[in-house]
Protein backbone atom coordinates (compact mmCIF):
# COMPACT_ATOMS: atom_id res chain seq x y z
CA UNK A 1 0.00 0.00 0.00
CA UNK A 2 2.74 2.61 0.75
CA UNK A 3 4.27 1.94 -2.69
CA UNK A 4 0.93 2.46 -4.40
CA UNK A 5 0.40 5.73 -2.53
CA UNK A 6 3.87 6.96 -3.58
CA UNK A 7 3.17 5.95 -7.17
CA UNK A 8 -0.15 7.86 -7.18
CA UNK A 9 1.55 10.96 -5.72
CA UNK A 10 4.20 10.84 -8.47
CA UNK A 11 1.50 10.56 -11.13
CA UNK A 12 -0.47 13.48 -9.66
CA UNK A 13 2.65 15.63 -9.48
CA UNK A 14 4.24 14.94 -12.91
CA UNK A 15 1.27 14.18 -15.20
CA UNK A 16 -0.10 17.75 -15.45
CA UNK A 17 3.44 19.05 -16.05
CA UNK A 18 4.04 16.51 -18.84
CA UNK A 19 0.68 17.19 -20.48
CA UNK A 20 0.88 20.97 -20.53
CA UNK A 21 4.63 21.44 -21.07
CA UNK A 22 5.60 22.65 -24.57
CA UNK A 23 7.00 20.15 -27.07
CA UNK A 24 10.72 19.85 -27.66
CA UNK A 25 10.27 21.04 -31.25
CA UNK A 26 9.34 24.49 -29.92
CA UNK A 27 12.80 24.86 -28.43
CA UNK A 28 14.96 22.89 -30.86
CA UNK A 29 14.95 22.82 -34.65
CA UNK A 30 15.63 19.51 -36.43
CA UNK A 31 18.10 20.10 -39.26
CA UNK A 32 18.10 17.50 -42.05
CA UNK A 33 20.66 19.19 -44.32
CA UNK A 34 23.28 21.90 -43.92
CA UNK A 35 24.77 24.34 -46.45
CA UNK A 36 27.93 26.46 -46.15
CA UNK A 37 28.68 29.44 -48.41
CA UNK A 38 31.23 32.24 -48.41
CA UNK A 39 29.66 35.58 -49.36
CA UNK A 40 32.41 38.20 -49.73
CA UNK A 41 34.07 38.21 -46.27
CA UNK A 42 31.21 36.45 -44.47
CA UNK A 43 30.10 32.89 -44.01
CA UNK A 44 26.48 31.99 -44.68
CA UNK A 45 25.05 28.89 -43.01
CA UNK A 46 21.79 27.55 -44.48
CA UNK A 47 19.73 24.98 -42.60
CA UNK A 48 17.11 22.71 -44.18
CA UNK A 49 14.84 22.39 -41.16
CA UNK A 50 12.02 19.94 -40.56
CA UNK A 51 8.80 21.67 -39.52
CA UNK A 52 6.38 19.36 -37.60
CA UNK A 53 2.98 20.05 -39.17
CA UNK A 54 -0.26 18.11 -38.93
CA UNK A 55 -1.46 17.11 -42.42
CA UNK A 56 -3.22 14.30 -44.24
CA UNK A 57 -0.66 13.81 -47.00
CA UNK A 58 2.04 12.30 -44.72
CA UNK A 59 4.60 14.65 -46.32
CA UNK A 60 7.28 16.41 -44.35
CA UNK A 61 7.24 20.20 -44.30
CA UNK A 62 10.61 21.89 -44.40
CA UNK A 63 12.09 25.36 -44.58
CA UNK A 64 15.51 26.78 -45.47
CA UNK A 65 16.78 29.23 -42.85
CA UNK A 66 20.08 31.08 -43.19
CA UNK A 67 22.40 33.20 -41.06
CA UNK A 68 25.53 35.18 -41.88
CA UNK A 69 28.60 35.98 -39.82
CA UNK A 70 32.32 36.58 -39.91
CA UNK A 71 32.85 33.01 -38.70
CA UNK A 72 30.97 29.72 -38.98
CA UNK A 73 30.10 29.89 -35.27
CA UNK A 74 28.60 33.38 -35.65
CA UNK A 75 26.71 32.40 -38.82
CA UNK A 76 25.09 29.37 -37.20
CA UNK A 77 24.26 31.48 -34.13
CA UNK A 78 22.46 34.03 -36.35
CA UNK A 79 20.64 31.18 -38.11
CA UNK A 80 19.37 30.05 -34.73
CA UNK A 81 18.09 33.57 -34.07
CA UNK A 82 16.28 33.57 -37.41
CA UNK A 83 14.80 30.15 -36.60
CA UNK A 84 13.81 31.09 -33.07
CA UNK A 85 15.10 27.73 -31.83
CA UNK A 86 18.38 26.13 -30.92
CA UNK A 87 19.87 23.99 -33.65
CA UNK A 88 20.26 20.24 -33.45
CA UNK A 89 22.52 18.72 -36.13
CA UNK A 90 22.29 15.08 -35.07
CA UNK A 91 19.80 14.34 -37.88
CA UNK A 92 21.69 16.22 -40.64
CA UNK A 93 22.14 13.67 -43.42
CA UNK A 94 23.72 16.00 -45.98
CA UNK A 95 26.31 18.78 -45.84
CA UNK A 96 26.69 20.96 -48.94
CA UNK A 97 29.50 23.44 -49.57
CA UNK A 98 29.91 25.94 -52.37
CA UNK A 99 32.64 25.13 -54.89
CA UNK A 100 34.43 28.40 -54.09
CA UNK A 101 35.04 27.18 -50.54
CA UNK A 102 37.23 24.47 -52.04
CA UNK A 103 39.70 27.07 -53.29
CA UNK A 104 40.99 27.10 -49.71
CA UNK A 105 41.23 24.38 -47.10
CA UNK A 106 37.58 23.39 -46.69
CA UNK A 107 38.37 21.62 -43.40
CA UNK A 108 38.72 25.01 -41.73
CA UNK A 109 35.11 25.79 -42.68
CA UNK A 110 33.60 22.59 -41.31
CA UNK A 111 35.87 22.15 -38.29
CA UNK A 112 33.55 24.00 -35.89
CA UNK A 113 30.47 22.13 -37.11
CA UNK A 114 32.02 18.69 -36.73
CA UNK A 115 34.01 19.39 -33.56
CA UNK A 116 31.71 21.69 -31.53
CA UNK A 117 28.25 21.57 -33.12
CA UNK A 118 28.28 17.73 -33.27
CA UNK A 119 27.64 17.35 -37.00
CA UNK A 120 27.47 13.54 -37.49
CA UNK A 121 30.40 11.97 -39.33
CA UNK A 122 28.12 9.83 -41.50
CA UNK A 123 26.55 12.89 -43.12
CA UNK A 124 27.00 12.89 -46.90
CA UNK A 125 29.52 15.59 -47.86
CA UNK A 126 29.12 17.19 -51.32
CA UNK A 127 29.74 20.46 -53.12
CA UNK A 128 27.85 22.38 -55.80
CA UNK A 129 28.70 24.83 -58.55
CA UNK A 130 26.32 27.51 -57.21
CA UNK A 131 25.46 28.35 -53.63
CA UNK A 132 24.72 25.70 -51.04
CA UNK A 133 21.63 27.69 -50.12
CA UNK A 134 20.27 27.28 -53.66
CA UNK A 135 20.93 23.56 -53.44
CA UNK A 136 18.87 23.25 -50.26
CA UNK A 137 16.09 25.41 -51.71
CA UNK A 138 15.95 23.19 -54.80
CA UNK A 139 15.89 20.04 -52.69
CA UNK A 140 12.55 20.92 -51.09
CA UNK A 141 10.64 20.21 -54.29
CA UNK A 142 12.39 16.86 -54.77
CA UNK A 143 10.10 15.36 -52.14
CA UNK A 144 7.00 17.07 -53.50
CA UNK A 145 7.62 16.37 -57.20
CA UNK A 146 9.64 13.16 -57.27
CA UNK A 147 9.33 11.68 -53.79
CA UNK A 148 13.12 11.82 -53.36
CA UNK A 149 15.25 13.30 -50.64
CA UNK A 150 18.54 15.06 -51.26
CA UNK A 151 20.64 12.19 -49.92
CA UNK A 152 18.89 9.84 -52.37
CA UNK A 153 19.82 12.07 -55.30
CA UNK A 154 23.45 12.02 -54.24
CA UNK A 155 23.34 8.22 -54.17
CA UNK A 156 26.79 7.47 -52.75
CA UNK A 157 26.37 3.76 -51.94
CA UNK A 158 26.68 0.66 -54.10
CA UNK A 159 23.02 0.67 -55.13
CA UNK A 160 23.18 4.17 -56.62
CA UNK A 161 25.40 6.28 -58.83
CA UNK A 162 28.30 7.06 -56.50
CA UNK A 163 30.13 4.06 -55.16
CA UNK A 164 32.92 6.04 -53.56
CA UNK A 165 32.01 6.91 -49.97
CA UNK A 166 31.61 10.70 -49.80
CA UNK A 167 30.71 10.98 -46.13
CA UNK A 168 32.27 13.51 -43.79
CA UNK A 169 34.10 10.67 -42.06
CA UNK A 170 35.60 9.48 -45.36
CA UNK A 171 36.70 13.04 -46.13
CA UNK A 172 38.53 13.34 -42.81
CA UNK A 173 40.16 9.92 -43.23
CA UNK A 174 41.58 11.04 -46.55
CA UNK A 175 42.39 14.52 -45.25
CA UNK A 176 44.50 13.16 -42.37
CA UNK A 177 46.04 10.33 -44.39
CA UNK A 178 49.70 10.55 -45.49
CA UNK A 179 48.63 11.53 -49.04
CA UNK A 180 45.96 14.02 -47.79
CA UNK A 181 43.62 12.97 -50.63
CA UNK A 182 39.82 12.82 -50.59
CA UNK A 183 36.84 12.51 -52.91
CA UNK A 184 33.49 14.22 -52.37
CA UNK A 185 30.34 14.22 -54.47
CA UNK A 186 29.56 17.01 -56.93
CA UNK A 187 26.04 18.14 -57.86
CA UNK A 188 25.36 20.99 -60.25
CA UNK A 189 22.49 23.46 -60.39
CA UNK A 190 21.50 24.39 -63.93
CA UNK A 191 18.97 26.91 -65.20
CA UNK A 192 16.24 25.41 -67.36
CA UNK A 193 17.21 27.47 -70.42
CA UNK A 194 20.89 26.53 -70.07
CA UNK A 195 20.35 22.88 -69.26
CA UNK A 196 22.24 20.94 -71.90
CA UNK A 197 22.19 17.43 -70.49
CA UNK A 198 18.69 16.07 -71.14
CA UNK A 199 19.69 12.64 -69.83
CA UNK A 200 20.66 13.78 -66.34
CA UNK A 201 19.76 11.47 -63.50
CA UNK A 202 17.56 13.70 -61.32
CA UNK A 203 16.16 17.24 -61.62
CA UNK A 204 13.82 19.40 -59.59
CA UNK A 205 12.50 22.99 -59.73
CA UNK A 206 13.99 25.47 -57.29
CA UNK A 207 12.19 27.36 -54.56
CA UNK A 208 12.44 31.11 -54.03
CA UNK A 209 13.50 32.74 -50.76
CA UNK A 210 13.14 36.00 -48.85
CA UNK A 211 16.06 37.77 -47.15
CA UNK A 212 16.21 39.05 -43.61
CA UNK A 213 18.88 41.04 -41.75
CA UNK A 214 20.48 38.26 -39.71
CA UNK A 215 18.99 35.32 -41.59
CA UNK A 216 16.87 34.30 -44.52
CA UNK A 217 14.07 31.79 -44.83
CA UNK A 218 12.63 30.13 -47.93
CA UNK A 219 9.83 27.66 -48.32
CA UNK A 220 7.29 26.86 -50.99
CA UNK A 221 7.01 28.38 -54.46
CA UNK A 222 9.32 27.88 -57.40
CA UNK A 223 11.74 29.90 -59.45
CA UNK A 224 15.39 30.86 -59.44
CA UNK A 225 17.63 33.73 -58.56
CA UNK A 226 17.63 34.95 -62.17
CA UNK A 227 13.91 34.34 -62.63
CA UNK A 228 14.47 31.08 -64.54
CA UNK A 229 13.53 27.62 -63.21
CA UNK A 230 16.63 25.69 -62.14
CA UNK A 231 17.35 22.03 -61.49
CA UNK A 232 19.62 19.84 -59.40
CA UNK A 233 21.59 17.70 -61.83
CA UNK A 234 23.48 14.56 -60.87
CA UNK A 235 25.95 13.71 -63.65
CA UNK A 236 27.97 11.29 -61.57
CA UNK A 237 30.82 13.74 -61.01
CA UNK A 238 33.12 13.93 -58.00
CA UNK A 239 35.65 16.47 -56.74
CA UNK A 240 39.21 15.36 -56.06
CA UNK A 241 40.68 17.16 -53.03
CA UNK A 242 44.27 17.59 -51.93
CA UNK A 243 44.78 19.00 -48.42
CA UNK A 244 41.13 20.09 -48.46
CA UNK A 245 41.45 22.01 -51.76
CA UNK A 246 39.91 21.16 -55.12
CA UNK A 247 42.48 19.94 -57.63
CA UNK A 248 40.20 18.28 -60.23
CA UNK A 249 36.59 17.45 -61.06
CA UNK A 250 36.15 13.85 -62.22
CA UNK A 251 33.48 12.91 -64.73
CA UNK A 252 31.50 9.67 -64.59
CA UNK A 253 33.99 7.70 -66.71
CA UNK A 254 36.96 8.82 -64.61
CA UNK A 255 35.05 7.97 -61.45
CA UNK A 256 34.25 4.54 -62.90
CA UNK A 257 37.96 4.12 -63.61
CA UNK A 258 38.76 4.76 -59.95
CA UNK A 259 35.98 2.43 -58.83
CA UNK A 260 36.97 -0.44 -61.11
CA UNK A 261 39.02 -1.92 -58.25
CA UNK A 262 36.11 -1.53 -55.83
CA UNK A 263 34.25 -4.87 -55.54
CA UNK A 264 31.07 -3.02 -54.53
CA UNK A 265 31.14 -0.93 -57.70
CA UNK A 266 28.63 -2.49 -60.08
CA UNK A 267 25.94 -1.39 -62.54
CA UNK A 268 28.26 0.76 -64.65
CA UNK A 269 27.37 0.92 -68.32
CA UNK A 270 30.03 -0.04 -70.89
CA UNK A 271 29.38 0.90 -74.54
CA UNK A 272 30.87 -1.30 -77.25
CA UNK A 273 30.95 0.32 -80.71
CA UNK A 274 31.74 -1.08 -84.14
CA UNK A 275 30.23 -4.55 -83.81
CA UNK A 276 29.45 -6.16 -87.19
CA UNK A 277 26.20 -8.14 -87.29
CA UNK A 278 24.36 -9.24 -90.43
CA UNK A 279 26.20 -6.68 -92.54
CA UNK A 280 25.42 -3.81 -90.14
CA UNK A 281 27.63 -1.91 -87.70
CA UNK A 282 25.91 -1.60 -84.34
CA UNK A 283 26.62 -0.41 -80.80
CA UNK A 284 25.97 -2.55 -77.73
CA UNK A 285 25.65 -1.44 -74.14
CA UNK A 286 26.51 -3.79 -71.30
CA UNK A 287 25.95 -3.40 -67.57
CA UNK A 288 28.43 -4.77 -65.04
CA UNK A 289 26.23 -6.96 -62.85
CA UNK A 290 28.82 -8.78 -60.76
CA UNK A 291 32.47 -8.27 -59.94
CA UNK A 292 35.18 -10.24 -58.20
CA UNK A 293 38.51 -8.59 -57.47
CA UNK A 294 41.82 -9.92 -56.24
CA UNK A 295 44.70 -7.47 -55.79
CA UNK A 296 48.33 -7.95 -54.85
CA UNK A 297 51.47 -5.83 -54.66
CA UNK A 298 55.16 -6.54 -55.00
CA UNK A 299 58.51 -4.96 -55.84
CA UNK A 300 60.25 -6.05 -59.01
CA UNK A 301 63.80 -4.84 -59.69
CA UNK A 302 63.26 -2.30 -56.95
CA UNK A 303 60.09 -0.80 -58.47
CA UNK A 304 56.50 -1.25 -57.18
CA UNK A 305 54.10 -3.43 -59.18
CA UNK A 306 50.36 -3.43 -58.46
CA UNK A 307 48.41 -6.37 -59.88
CA UNK A 308 44.61 -6.67 -60.03
CA UNK A 309 42.68 -9.71 -61.23
CA UNK A 310 39.06 -8.92 -62.16
CA UNK A 311 36.20 -11.24 -63.07
CA UNK A 312 33.30 -9.22 -64.51
CA UNK A 313 29.81 -10.55 -65.13
CA UNK A 314 28.09 -8.38 -67.75
CA UNK A 315 24.55 -8.20 -69.10
CA UNK A 316 23.40 -6.74 -72.41
CA UNK A 317 20.93 -3.89 -71.82
CA UNK A 318 20.69 -2.02 -75.15
CA UNK A 319 21.33 -2.49 -78.86
CA UNK A 320 21.83 0.74 -80.82
CA UNK A 321 20.03 2.60 -78.03
CA UNK A 322 16.80 0.61 -78.54
CA UNK A 323 16.02 -1.59 -75.58
CA UNK A 324 13.03 -3.26 -77.28
CA UNK A 325 15.31 -4.79 -79.92
CA UNK A 326 16.65 -7.15 -77.26
CA UNK A 327 13.41 -9.09 -77.50
CA UNK A 328 14.26 -9.90 -81.11
CA UNK A 329 18.05 -9.86 -81.18
CA UNK A 330 18.66 -12.21 -78.28
CA UNK A 331 21.76 -13.59 -80.02
CA UNK A 332 23.56 -10.36 -79.07
CA UNK A 333 23.53 -11.49 -75.45
CA UNK A 334 26.51 -13.73 -76.18
CA UNK A 335 29.78 -12.18 -75.05
CA UNK A 336 32.09 -13.02 -77.93
CA UNK A 337 35.87 -12.73 -77.82
CA UNK A 338 35.67 -9.49 -79.81
CA UNK A 339 33.14 -7.97 -77.41
CA UNK A 340 35.10 -9.07 -74.34
CA UNK A 341 38.27 -7.49 -75.75
CA UNK A 342 36.47 -4.19 -76.46
CA UNK A 343 34.98 -4.11 -72.94
CA UNK A 344 38.40 -4.83 -71.44
CA UNK A 345 40.03 -2.13 -73.60
CA UNK A 346 37.47 0.50 -72.55
CA UNK A 347 37.80 -0.34 -68.83
CA UNK A 348 41.59 -0.14 -69.04
CA UNK A 349 41.33 3.19 -70.85
CA UNK A 350 39.09 4.59 -68.08
CA UNK A 351 41.44 3.27 -65.41
CA UNK A 352 44.53 4.72 -67.13
CA UNK A 353 42.83 8.10 -67.50
CA UNK A 354 41.99 8.12 -63.79
CA UNK A 355 45.52 7.10 -62.75
CA UNK A 356 46.98 9.89 -64.89
CA UNK A 357 44.81 12.45 -63.08
CA UNK A 358 45.83 11.09 -59.67
CA UNK A 359 49.48 11.31 -60.69
CA UNK A 360 49.16 14.85 -62.01
CA UNK A 361 47.52 16.00 -58.76
CA UNK A 362 49.81 13.98 -56.43
CA UNK A 363 46.78 12.27 -54.92
CA UNK A 364 46.01 8.69 -53.97
CA UNK A 365 42.35 7.99 -53.20
CA UNK A 366 42.81 4.34 -54.19
CA UNK A 367 44.97 3.59 -51.16
CA UNK A 368 47.85 2.31 -53.30
CA UNK A 369 50.55 3.56 -50.93
CA UNK A 370 48.69 2.04 -47.98
CA UNK A 371 48.52 -1.32 -49.78
CA UNK A 372 52.30 -1.40 -50.27
CA UNK A 373 52.96 -0.15 -46.74
CA UNK A 374 50.99 -2.97 -45.11
CA UNK A 375 52.13 -5.79 -47.39
CA UNK A 376 55.65 -4.72 -48.40
CA UNK A 377 56.64 -2.43 -45.53
CA UNK A 378 60.40 -2.86 -45.60
CA UNK A 379 60.74 -2.46 -49.37
CA UNK A 380 58.19 0.35 -49.38
CA UNK A 381 60.08 2.41 -46.78
CA UNK A 382 63.37 1.79 -48.61
CA UNK A 383 61.86 2.93 -51.91
CA UNK A 384 60.26 5.94 -50.22
CA UNK A 385 63.63 7.04 -48.85
CA UNK A 386 65.01 6.91 -52.38
CA UNK A 387 62.42 9.34 -53.77
CA UNK A 388 62.49 11.89 -50.96
CA UNK A 389 61.36 10.25 -47.73
CA UNK A 390 57.96 10.26 -46.07
CA UNK A 391 57.23 13.77 -47.39
CA UNK A 392 57.15 12.27 -50.91
CA UNK A 393 54.55 9.60 -50.12
CA UNK A 394 51.95 11.41 -52.26
CA UNK A 395 54.30 11.01 -55.26
CA UNK A 396 54.67 7.27 -54.73
CA UNK A 397 51.84 6.51 -57.18
CA UNK A 398 53.97 8.06 -59.98
CA UNK A 399 56.36 5.10 -59.82
CA UNK A 400 53.80 2.28 -59.59
CA UNK A 401 53.27 0.00 -62.58
CA UNK A 402 49.68 -1.24 -62.80
CA UNK A 403 48.75 -4.60 -64.31
CA UNK A 404 45.05 -5.30 -64.84
CA UNK A 405 44.02 -8.81 -65.84
CA UNK A 406 40.33 -9.40 -66.38
CA UNK A 407 37.87 -12.03 -67.45
CA UNK A 408 34.63 -10.76 -69.03
CA UNK A 409 31.73 -13.20 -69.07
CA UNK A 410 27.92 -13.08 -69.33
CA UNK A 411 26.18 -12.77 -65.98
Amino acid sequence: MPMIIVFIIILLFFTPFAIYSPGENRNRGVVTALGIDRVEDEYEISLLTFIPTANQSYQEKSSVISGKGSSVAEAIYNAQIAMGRSVGLAHAKTTVVNEKLLEEDVASSIDYLSRVASLPENTVFVCTNKTAKEMLENSQDLVNDLGLKLEQVIGYNANNLYVTDTSLEAFYKGYFSPTKSSLIGYLTIEDEENKSNENSEISSPQNSGSDQNQGTQSSGGSGATNGNPSHIVNQGQAVLLKSGKKVAVLNIEQLNGINILNPKSVNQIITVDGIEKNGQTISLQYKIKTKKTLVSSKFENGYPIYIAQLVLGVELVEVDGVEDSLKVNTEFSEVTKEIAEKIELQIKRQFTDSINILRECNTDVLGIARQFFFHNRKEFMKFLDGIGGEEAVDKFIDYVTFKLNMVVQPD
